[in-house]
This record gives C-alpha cells, structure tokens and sequence, in this order.
C-alpha cells in the first residue's frame, strides 16, 4: 500500500499486469485502464482534457486501487480507483468507481463516494460501466444535487473508453513507439470477453409495448413509463451507434443537434419524446467529419421501417436537369442489390420524383420536369429496412439499425462529394477595361486637334 499524505489515504499503484483473483475481473479490467491511462498522456488528456482538465506534457497523472480513506467519517467506504492530475502547483482529483458485465451502478453507493470526495477535498467521481449517457455530464443514476455542488460527477461507458483507443492508435496521434504499443494491448484486452464489456444490444422490454400499441392505433403519451424507458433506450443505442461509427471511420462521429440544446440533455431527451409521441418517430443525424453530409436515420412505428438516407445540394454550376442528376449518380457505385432510391427535390411546388437510382441510370427522363427551365435544388438518397418481424423485436431492431446504417455510409454515403462552387476564372478587371478605352479616346481628340490646327 502506498501513503497518499495529501489525502490522509492509502492506495496500491494501479498496475498493468494486475496480481488479483480471477474472480476480480472488475478490478484486472479497471487497474490495466488506470495503468496506460497514466502513462498515456494522449489517452488522459482526451479524457481528462473534454471536462476541463488538459494534461499537458509537464503534468503528471498518477493513478491507484484499492483507495481506502482511514480517518475520514466514512472509513469503510473504498472506491475502486483514485486519479490525481498535477500541473504545476495545481492538483485535481477524481475517485473513480468501475463496474463491469450486467453490473449496474447504484444511487447509494455513487452518493457515498461524493460525499467522500467533498470530505477529504476531492473535485471529482468518475464513474465507468457498460450504461451509457447522452453527455459525459449525465450520470445513468439520479444523485442528490446538494452533493454535486463542490464535486463534479462525470461517467464514460466502457465502450467510449474503448472508442477513445481506437481513434488514437487509428490515427497515428501517438509518436511514442511504446506508448502506442501500450494503447493498442489495453484494446486488445477490453475487447476481450474476460474484460466484462457489453455493447448496447436490446432495446427495452418497453420497445415491444409502444409498437404494438402504434399497431393497434392506440395513443402514446409524453408522460407514459413505456415511452420515456423507450426514449431513454433509444438515446443510449444513440450513443452506442455513435461510438461504433467512430471506431469503423477512425474518426469522432457524434449525434447532429443544435447549439441550442447541444448542452441540456433534458432538451434533447424532450425532442425525441415530442416526436415519439407525437410523430410515431425516432429521429437522429450524425455528423460524420468529412462526410458529403449527415447520415439521418428515422425509424418509423407506423409503417414498422427504417430509413438511412442523406441528403445533398444539387450543383449550382449545372444548367440542365440531366446534368444535375447525373452528377450525383457518376458518384454512385454499381448497385447491385438495386435497392438505394434517390430522391428529386425541386423549388417551389413542383412534387418530388422517387425512383432507385437503378431505374434513373437506365432512364434519366425518369427525373424531368415538363419545365425545362426548373432545375432540381437537391437530392436525397434512401436506403430502408421493411421487415416487420424484426422491427419489433428488442434485439433485432437493433441489429437491423446498426448492419443497415454501417452498409448505408459504406455503400453510399462515403462514395459522396458534396458540391462547391468552382474556382473562378480569371477576367479583365475594371481599370483593364477602362485603360482599354481611354487610349482610344486620346486619340481622338489627338487627331481632333491637328487637324484644327492645320485648317487654322
């Protein structure tokens, strides 16, 4: 055990290669985190740095297990883990509670750590298991908001910590040869069924409930217990989905929401509710970095159908309607399932026209508008899931999502270019113009005078 004088505790220094029971997977899992988290400091800067504490190449971060508080009111509370971050003559702190499999993290025990931490001056709990959350600042446990008034709570899902690796040794952020060796054994091992990961796989028991209810035409209601758990549902397979395009691009894809509720989790949540309720819908867009455009998902309980789509501008550069639709379909693989439809938007009134982007290939008059002059102003492109069955099941619906949005970015979407304006041409400018002209003026007059003169 090692002495931790400025908090009156004591602690083992987190290790990578842990000497506990087999049976202690929680704290094997949670020690060989804490262990590349210390020495990584591009893992504990992404970390660390998202809820104001950067960790910069002077800091040190120093992590331990087994923490145990001796002289505090509470000496038989133990948190699973301790991260200290020094700066200079600054200290920031955090205990860190861990749990892993089914494990759930509980209220009580999560209101003892806090309690805890404001005690003995610790700014922080983080807490880590397999539930996720809209933000970081949300906990999947409702707390006592006195307790959060002097320390900060904040809870990563074991998922995001593993998203977190992926992208840094994907993206060659790390120089250190070493430290990306480090990075990548850690994500070995969480990957790892011993590690006691879980990803989002089902949807609530409520799931069932509201479609069939939908089925049925009954109405939903905003207050209703089925349909907030399947909201909450909804906006965890939100975040999990998110996390899982991130690992597959190497790049951070996250939910597309307004600045306005980008930080009220309550507004969020409240939007999906509305339209649930409401719409019979789910909606989401993901803002994938480089990507022509968001990738929309709407789920759709009427019709018990999924969609995928993207919408693009058409070229502006582009005078004729065959010309702004083929366009977008040079960009377009073969497809040989023949089922991605593409959509025509036009100004004004005129109706939209729908075909699959097979049939517009074969006949581009599938596309025109009786009005030469009208020219499309955007495309949308479509994908859908239609089976019923697997709709309403709580694991399928959501393999059915997940296989349905991965094949719709890889088969459509990332073959897309969003359009831009072309570089201009060069031209005469004004005073080119004008220099033109005045010559030809002078001369003129020239002439006008000699031959007055001559005359005189």
């Amino acid at each position: 055990m090692h002495n931790l004088p400025f908090f009156d505790a004591f602690g083992e220094k987190s290790r990578l290669f842990p000497v506990l029971s087999e049976k202690s997977k929680e704290g094997r899992t949670l020690s060989a985190f804490l262990s590349v988290f210390a020495q990584v400091k591009e893992l504990s800067n992404e970390i660390l740095g998202a809820v104001g504490n950067p960790v910069g190449t002077r800091a040190t971060v120093s992590t331990f297990t087994e923490v145990s508080f001796p002289k505090s009111k509470q000496p038989k509370i133990r948190p699973d883990g301790l991260i200290v971050l020094q700066t200079g003559k600054r200290t920031w702190s955090a205990l860190v509670e861990a749990k892993i499999g089914n494990d759930d993290l509980k209220a009580d025990q999560i209101e003892s750590y806090l309690s805890l931490a404001r005690e003995v001056g610790i700014d922080a709990v983080i807490t880590l298991s397999n539930q996720f959350t809209t933000t970081r600042d949300q906990s999947p446990v409702t707390v006592n908001g006195h307790l959060l008034r002097t320390v900060s709570l904040y809870h990563y899902s074991w998922f995001s910590i593993l998203t977190y690796l992926s992208v840094l040794s994907g993206n060659d952020r790390v120089e250190d040869p070493d430290h990306n060796f480090l990075l990548e054994e850690l994500e070995r091992f969480l990957i790892h069924q011993s590690a006691g990961l879980k990803r989002f796989t089902q949807m609530t028991p409520s799931w069932t409930s509201v479609v069939d209810n939908v089925r049925s035409g009954l109405s939903l209601s905003k207050s209703g217990a089925d349909e907030r758990a399947v909201v909450e549902s909804w906006q965890a397979e939100i975040r999990d989905l998110a996390l899982y395009l991130t690992r597959k691009t190497g790049e951070t894809v996250a939910e597309k929401v307004s600045k306005k509720v980008m930080n009220d989790p309550t507004a969020i949540f409240d939007r999906h509710l509305k339209s649930l309720v409401e719409e019979r819908r789910l909606t989401v867009d993901f803002a994938i970095p480089n990507a022509a455009a968001p990738l929309s998902i709407e789920v759709d309980l009427t019709t018990r159908t999924i969609h995928f789509s993207a919408q693009l501008a058409a070229p502006k550069d582009k005078k004729r309607q065959a010309s702004r639709l083929n366009w977008l379909l040079v960009q377009l693989p073969d497809d040989k399932e023949q089922t991605t439809k593409v959509r025509t938007l036009w100004p004004g009134r005129a109706s939209p026209i729908e075909t699959t982007v097979f049939e517009a290939r074969s006949d581009d008059m599938l596309h025109s508008h009786p009005d030469r002059s009208l020219l499309p102003h955007k495309f949308v492109l479509i994908d859908q899931m239609t089976d019923g069955r697997k709709f309403g099941g709580r694991s399928t619906f959501i393999n059915e999502l997940e296989s349905g949005a991965i094949g719709f970015y890889e088969n459509v979407l990332s073959h897309l270019k969003a359009w831009t304006p072309p570089a201009p041409k060069i031209r005469k400018a004004i005073e080119e113009e004008r220099d033109n002209e005045l010559p030809e003026e002078n001369t003129d007059q020239s002439t006008h005078h000699e031959d007055t003169s001559s005359n005189h």
